[in-house]
């Protein structure tokens, strides 16, 4: 009796590991499971539903527009007009905003403000589950928002494809992007962008398999390199949200026309901090890619 006493005292600690390692599994699996579950509350954030009337300042005339997107989900936007400049009369920009809130949200009032003096009519919409649009974002959802938003322009506006310019800032550089591998456009102009959303989500969480479990991918990477219209990558060496090297990478797996700009600030404000840089890169690229255009042609 002493000796069984005995040894099962010394297959304690063994015991103990044994229970400790399977808590440590389950522990594990269900963050796995937590984030496999919520990864699209983690990555889309429309915050405020309601779209704030920009400040009187930035005298940007907005026009709301409301439109169906691919699956019939409504879809709500702006339309801000350019301050024209006979160069480039009649050329729109498309932007596919970030994550966070709406089209209205933040300083992106003041950011349309600025690109409009570039001579640009400006196309900003709001994705499902954003501002006025109805729905929820899932990744295929944004890519049809943004389908429908250029089937609107194209199509119900009548602006001819080669004067249309996709912008993507941050999240909706993979939405640009993806847009952008499929339909006919002057150029495509990206600012924050990331190689993938599941690779960021791998930086952020290199403990958990983020890369095999993601369901919202946006795997930008896998796409530049089919794009053939002349491609704009802006990017900050001080954003610490999507680092530098994701838009390095990104632009090295680009071809045919592009280039690379270097613009200071972070990530959300780089348009402002580095203002004549940031702009002036976006009007060469204009004057680059619209060289024939008739002054006053609006198609």
């Amino acid at each position: 009796m002493e000796k069984s006493i005995t040894t099962q005292g010394r297959n304690w600690p063994k015991t103990i590991a044994i229970w400790l390692a399977m808590a440590g599994i389950l522990a594990y699996a269900g963050i796995i499971g937590y984030l496999m579950l919520n990864q699209k509350a983690m990555i889309f954030h429309p915050e405020e539903r309601q779209v704030a009337a920009p400040a009187t300042e930035f005298s940007l005339h907005e026009q709301q527009v409301s439109y169906p997107s691919t699956d019939g989900v409504k879809l709500s936007a702006w339309i801000v007009p350019a301050k024209q400049t006979d160069e480039v009369k009649g050329m729109w920009m498309l932007i596919c905003h970030g994550n966070l809130g709406n089209i209205g949200f933040g300083q992106r009032p003041e950011f349309y403000a600025y690109m409009r003096d570039t001579g640009l009519n400006l196309f900003a919409f709001d994705y499902r589950g954003y501002g006025a649009s109805s729905g929820s974002p899932d990744e295929q959802g944004l890519y049809d928002d943004a389908q429908a938003s250029y089937d609107y322009l194209t199509k119900t506006l009548h602006i001819a494809p080669d004067h249309i310019i996709i912008f993507g800032h941050s999240l909706g550089s993979g939405v640009a992007i993806e847009l952008a591998s499929k339909v006919p456009a002057a150029g495509l102009v990206v600012e924050g962008a990331y190689t993938s959303v599941a690779q960021r989500g791998q930086e952020l969480y290199p403990l958990l398999p983020i890369a095999l479990v993601s369901t919202q991918r946006f795997p930008s990477i896998d796409r530049i390199g089919a794009i053939t219209m002349p491609k704009l990558f802006l990017h900050s060496p001080e954003d610490s949200i999507i680092p530098y090297p994701h838009g390095q990478r990104l632009y090295a797996a680009a071809r045919g026309a592009k280039r690379f700009v270097d613009v200071k600030g972070g990530h959300e404000n780089a348009f402002r901090v580095d203002k004549a840089k940031y702009y002036g890169a976006i009007a060469e690229q204009l004057h680059e890619i619209t060289p024939t255009l008739v002054p006053g042609d609006a198609h």
